[in-house]
């Protein structure tokens, strides 16, 4: 139970529990330094507020959200890109803005580091839960993101891990 002061948990405020983290880019598009407009394309003008990229020799990604439950009831939620193969573009592409969004399914690679866990380049699938949202990440063939997906995390541990 926590109060309008703090987490009876850890003492933080409480509105630094439930939050959404949003990565601007992919890893490897941040690693590959300066890239020049004409190799990149994107949903929106802003990486943040695309939805698709794709990036000539580094790959296409999509956005989607990864929830992680942490103690006390919270969640933190990660916006997070996913690399898949870019012959399934234009099929998302097609798909994201029409009725068969809400049975989309995509299978691809983690694209962003989540600490404390790293994750980067797990397996994972994701699927349209609401259809208003971005795909979320469901499952996963890596054990520790299963884990991260499905287990309830330590709340300290995850906040002193966020940016």
């Amino acid at each position: 139970m926590t109060n309008a002061d703090g987490c009876e948990l850890c003492g933080n405020a409480v509105d630094l529990h439930d939050r959404h983290v949003r990565f601007a880019k992919p890893d490897p598009v941040l690693d590959a330094g300066d890239i020049p407009a004409s190799d990149v394309w994107m949903t929106d003008t802003d990486a943040n507020a695309s939805v698709m990229m794709q990036v000539n020799h580094i790959g296409a990604f999509v956005r989607a959200l990864l929830p992680v439950h942490l103690t006390g009831g919270h969640t933190i939620t990660y916006g997070v890109w996913v690399a898949i193969n870019p012959d399934d573009l234009p099929r998302v592409f097609d798909t994201w803005w029409s009725a068969e969004y809400k049975d989309l399914v995509i299978e691809g690679l983690l694209a962003n580091t989540i600490e404390p866990w790293g994750l980067l380049a797990a397996p994972v699938k994701l699927s349209v839960l609401d259809p208003d949202q971005t795909p979320y990440c469901v499952d996963s063939v890596d054990d520790r993101l299963r884990s991260v997906l499905r287990d309830e995390w330590d709340h300290e541990l995850v906040l002193s891990a966020l940016p």
